[in-house]
């Protein structure tokens, strides 16, 4: 499985920002730097301010994915399943990663009258599903608007040239 491109994110901001911590220790370490005037305070500043900046955008990658991670776990053991049939595969063109735009699988299902749509989490590439083929959903018991298309699952093996 690939990783997923936040967390890959968060990590890179998170190691900026333990290079800069350190850097700081070491920094605030020297007796000079300590014992100096206002000239010399400002490195130390810039590198506590760029410190906090970065490790709360890389904690803040590394939360998301880990809750969204947290949910389709907790869909997985404790939820209930339907199957959903695939309308399309959509490109998300307001999103770009590495300059190309994700995808997306959206699903339905309907039951009498009532038509349920699902999006999955967008997708790195074409997962080579089609319209008609089925997909897993699983969905919370208490409230269907937290719910996880298992793409992954009914996704055949692609095998890129």
């Amino acid at each position: 499985m690939k990783k997923h491109p936040l967390k890959i994110l968060g990590t890179v901001f998170a190691s900026i920002a333990a290079v800069e911590l350190a850097a700081l220790i070491i920094l605030l370490a020297i007796p000079a730097v300590r014992h100096s005037d206002e000239a010399l305070i400002v490195l130390p500043s810039v590198l506590g301010i760029q410190t906090l900046v970065f490790g709360g955008i890389g904690a803040g990658f590394l939360t998301h994915v880990r809750k969204k991670e947290k949910l389709r776990e907790e869909l997985k053991a404790g939820g209930y399943t339907k199957t959903a049939v695939v309308v399309e595969v959509e490109r998300v063109y307001s999103v770009h990663i590495n300059g190309r735009c994700p995808y997306r699988v959206v699903c339905r299902i309907e039951e009498g009258s009532v038509l349920h749509e699902y999006r999955s989490d967008m997708l790195r590439s074409d997962p080579g599903l089609l319209p008609g083929d089925p997909v897993t959903i699983y969905l919370d018991w208490r409230d269907d608007s937290r719910y996880y298309v298992d793409v992954e699952s009914a996704s055949p093996t692609i095998i890129r040239h």
